[in-house]
């Protein structure tokens, strides 16, 4: 009666309580890991200088000085991360300092001790308390620069261009006008 508990396979029991996780680490929005490439990371001690193109999600923990591309996929800046350039990404979550434009087909997430200069287009946007921002925001996700950059092929020169022709654009203040005031000929109240 008690030897076929004895008997029973001891790897059964271990596979039995080892599982796979299968939970996705992946922020809320961004594509699941099933969905994603891969991941490029760039690291805390280093320093690239140019642009990068990617077709997968993106970390930087060191420093970037040029237009960062990842269209379809997530670019992460971490705390001790520093970009001086544009970012155009699906998805952008910045805990370090960006000094430039950053653009998001989906969502930008300006994390707490974050410090970003710049312009910032993005459909929805996130900046939590802590984070520092100093520029514009345009948040219409109708906007002819955010659809021309994501759209257009012919490559960064055009997007810097759209972009550069969006911000740099000056707003003059309108006169207020004044109406005469006209003799009432009736009562307002009766």
């Amino acid at each position: 009666m008690f030897n076929k508990a004895k008997n029973a396979p001891p790897e059964n029991k271990a596979a039995a309580l080892i599982k796979p996780d299968t939970r996705s680490s992946s922020p809320a929005g961004s594509p699941t890991s099933s969905a994603r490439s891969s991941l490029s990371v760039i690291g805390s001690n280093t320093q690239v200088e140019g642009d990068i193109n990617s077709d997968e999600d993106l970390t930087v923990e060191g420093s970037v000085s040029g237009i960062i591309t990842c269209k379809q996929h997530t670019v992460t800046l971490g705390t001790k991360g520093y970009i001086q350039g544009d970012v155009f990404a699906h998805t952008l979550h910045v805990s370090g300092e960006v000094k430039g434009n950053l653009v998001a087909l989906h969502r930008a997430t300006i994390h707490k001790g974050a410090q970003v200069s710049g312009t910032i287009v993005a459909p929805c946007l996130v900046l939590e308390d802590g984070s520092v921002f100093h520029g514009s925001i345009d948040m219409d996700p109708d906007n002819d620069m955010l659809k021309s950059a994501f759209n257009d092929t012919s490559g960064k020169t055009a997007k810097t261009a759209t972009l550069n022709k969006t911000t740099n654009t000056t707003y003059q203040k309108q006169p207020l006008s004044r109406t005469t005031k006209q003799k009432r000929k009736a009562p307002l109240f009766s």
